[in-house]
């Protein structure tokens, strides 16, 4: 029994020995994956092996996972930083880097990666920084003295280049890529022969997947006339790397240089078939066909590549996008909300989607999706130019400049997104921005007109005249036939009273370019100013006779119409300018201007209802919607639209500010003294926003007048006077002002040039009133 008993539990204790191995195992595996620094090695690993296979975005959420276990992991950092390089993520990757060599300044490839990533944004003496302590710390470190040779390139410095190259390739003569970059700084020596191809000839031998190698050499041949040979290489690194974009782009380029857009087309066509995935090779196809003007066949070969990958999401998103650019938002729009369903987050779908609200005329829609795409991807260019655009639409040019200074910070040397901030600082006058713009462009491009244009049109702005013909000048020598340097050289002399001079250089400007606005405009200013209407008017139909399509001109004539009365021409003129130009301001403002003056205000203020609610945030709209209310004698809304005017951002209207501001007060004070509190506020800041002007020098007079405070007012209005002495109002409130100082005389004078100079309107009446009641 005993002996039994003893072997069953025998047989247990066994089983018990038996499973405590395993249970040990256990305990020791939890123990580990509760080790940090096994499961931050664990996902770097699993990142390095995702980067590896050329799974990026999976590699950057695992390098991601280890930083999420220690935020400090340098290593992390690092292979991070790589991975947002190849994704073409710039900015992050440059974050990434940075931190990697901060946490670890041994990291000495960190620090090349970093100096070749500050040099491709010309931070040049960063990027020696960076290689100055690579060397530092390796003296015979191959890859520092590589980027040293770079950097002495970027300087222009051949000799130090080509002695940079020559050290790295002496600790390294097996690294391809430093066989390249001697061949390229051989090559800019006309004597060098062979020398440079032989060099190209070693990385390929060294590296047969070097596609740069390849490519390089490819245009060395192309540029010898040796075509065969470019294209060869260009194919072969096709065949070698078949994923690599690169490759493909530079064969399409040959054929295209070469005017053989069909073989172009089927080579950029055959790299998107052969990579649905890649969103760059379907947007190189579909800028093939708009920069060769095959739009409807764009749309055929994507429809078809769209049928045949209906799960690519590049494919979907640029066959949309040709839709939309051929104006087909009919088939756009479903596509768009395939896109949405299944790529929402996407940045390009954002776009596609706020161009279909566009459409739709729901301009505020667009921005709000606009807005939280930005939001949610605040380092993507695209957004920030697309959000300017529509800000700009919507009137709110405060929003607009603010988009593109970030786009600006993201690309800051992109000469469009100054163009499109010089074009916002010249419509909101704002010439000390202009000026900036200018400086910066000359900076960036001084080979290029457009920055002493620019940096010249805000010096003459600010009556700094020596300087800004220093700039137009220096404009005109970079090119002379730039009518817009003319057209602004004629404003200059018109400033400085250099009336024959200046329309002599605005005529030049428009035998140049029929289309140049500033210059119609400044010679139509000297024939009205000279009290010529007649031949201001024939001057503008001579203009739109050469250019029968320009807006603006038609708006030029109308507001020359409303000038002289001629009500029903202004009209109809400013009616053609809408139709075609719907989104000009002005067309929409003379034409309802003149649709007032023959009588039908509610039409007008329906129009430029219209304008505002497309428009919110501008606030001229706003301020002609106020004027409009009050001419129809409904104060009440008029005041309600000038104080909307004031609670627009400062730093986007100002001057329309002050016009409302200054409104307000006049009806504020016509209501009653109980009012002039609060119309005294309204008038200084009117009279701050345009400290030189007399209709604000008027207001502010008049709040005075009724606020009993006379010697102020009549100050004010004898400084006005001066500036504006046909202006009815000002006689009739210098005259009342007179009356209450005791100046019988004197008022008697003013009162009865307000009633000549205007004796059938409100103002000469008032002034008969008055005038028959001091007698």
């Amino acid at each position: 029994m005993m002996k039994k008993k003893d072997v069953s539990m025998l047989k247990y204790s066994g089983r018990i020995f038996a499973v405590a191995p395993v249970v040990l195992t256990l305990i020791f595996i939890s123990g580990c994956n509760r080790d940090p620094n096994v499961r931050k090695r664990k996902y770097l690993e699993s990142g390095q092996h995702y980067e590896a296979a050329g799974k990026l975005k999976e590699a950057t959420i695992q390098f991601s996972n280890a930083l999420k276990v220690d935020h400090n992991y340098a290593d992390a950092h690092f292979e991070l930083g790589k991975t947002y390089l190849k994704l073409g993520a710039i900015r992050p990757g440059y974050t990434e880097l940075a931190r990697a060599v901060e946490l670890d300044p041994r990291n000495l490839p960190a620090r090349t990666e970093l100096g070749e990533l500050l040099l491709a944004g010309n931070a040049v003496d960063r990027a020696q920084e960076q290689a100055a302590a690579v060397i530092a710390a390796d003296p015979n470190n191959a890859d520092g003295y590589a980027l040293l040779s770079a950097i002495a390139a970027r300087k222009g410095d051949r000799a130090a280049a080509l002695a940079n190259i020559q050290h790295a390739l002496a600790i390294k003569p097996d690294q391809a890529s430093f066989h390249t970059t001697l061949a390229l700084i051989e090559s800019a020596d006309p004597q060098s022969g062979t020398a440079p191809e032989m060099e190209l000839q070693k990385a390929i031998a060294l590296d047969g997947k070097d596609t740069h190698a390849r490519m390089v050499l490819a245009a060395m041949l192309e540029k010898k006339g040796d075509l065969p040979g470019a294209q060869q290489q260009y194919v072969w690194a096709t065949q070698q790397t078949p994923k690599d974009l690169q490759p493909r782009a530079g064969l399409a380029g040959l054929y295209m240089r070469a005017n053989d857009k069909t073989k172009a087309e089927q080579t950029l066509r055959k790299a998107v078939e052969d990579m649905p995935e890649n969103e760059d090779a379907s947007a190189l196809l579909k800028d093939f066909y708009l920069r060769t003007g095959q739009l409807d066949q764009a749309v055929t070969t994507f429809a078809d590549l769209n049928a045949k990958y209906p799960k690519s999401f590049p494919i979907k998103l640029n066959y949309a996008t040709t839709l939309v650019t051929k104006g087909d938002f009919a088939k756009a729009g479903p596509i768009t909300d395939q896109l949405v369903k299944s790529n929402g987050s996407q940045p390009q779908v954002q776009m596609l989607r706020s161009a279909m609200l566009l459409n739709g005329g729901k301009v505020n829609e667009a921005y709000d999706v606009l807005q939280r795409a930005s939001k949610n991807a605040p380092e993507n260019l695209q957004l920030q130019i697309g959000l300017a655009k529509v800000a700009e639409m919507k009137g709110d040019f405060g929003a607009a400049v603010i988009s593109y200074r970030a786009a600006e910070k993201l690309a800051p040397n992109d000469l469009e997104i100054q163009a499109a901030l010089g074009e916002l600082a010249t419509q909101r006058q704002d010439w000390n921005m202009l000026s900036q713009i200018g400086e910066k462009t000359a900076g960036l491009r001084p080979d290029l007109a457009q920055g002493y244009l620019w940096r010249g049109m805000g010096e003459a702005n600010e009556k700094l005249y020596e300087k800004a013909e220093a700039d137009f000048q220096t404009a005109l020598q970079k090119d002379p036939n730039n009518a817009s340097t003319y057209a602004e050289l004629g404003q200059l002399r018109l400033r400085q009273g250099r009336l024959p001079e200046g329309t002599a250089l605005l005529e030049k400007a428009l035998d140049k370019n029929p289309n140049v606005e500033a210059a119609l405009e400044g010679i139509v200013a000297v024939d009205v100013s000279s009290k010529q209407p007649d031949k201001a008017e024939a001057r503008i139909q001579q203009q739109i006779a050469r250019s029968p399509k320009n807006a603006a001109f038609y708006t030029l004539l109308a507001s020359v119409q409303l000038t002289n009365k001629n009500f029903s021409g202004a009209h109809d003129n400013a009616k053609k300018a809408m139709e075609l130009d719907p989104s000009n301001e002005r067309a929409v403002q003379a034409y309802a201007q003149a649709t007032a003056a023959m009588g039908n205000v509610d039409e007008a203020i329906q129009t430029w209802d219209k304008w505002a609610i497309a428009h919110p945030k501008d606030g001229t709209a706003l301020f002609m919607l106020g004027l409009l209310e009050d001419q129809k004698g409904d104060q009440a809304k008029a005041i309600e639209n000038y104080k909307k005017v004031l609670q627009i951002n400062s730093n986007q209207t100002s001057v329309t500010q002050a016009m409302a501001a200054n409104n307000l007060a006049y009806l504020m004070i016509q209501g009653g003294a109980a009012n002039s509190d609060m119309a005294l506020t309204y008038a200084q800041t009117a009279r701050a926003g345009l400290p030189n002007s007399p209709d604000t020098a008027d207001t502010l007079a008049l709040v005075y007048y009724y606020k009993g405070t006379y010697l102020t007012a009549r100050d004010l209005l004898e400084g006005a006077l001066k500036q504006s002495p046909d202006n009815a109002a000002i006689h009739y409130h210098l005259g009342m002002t007179y009356s209450k100082l005791g100046r019988k005389a004197d008022a008697e004078v003013q009162l009865k040039k307000a009633i000549s100079l205007d004796p059938n309107g409100k103002t000469g009446k008032d002034a008969t009133a008055a005038l028959a009641q001091a007698g």
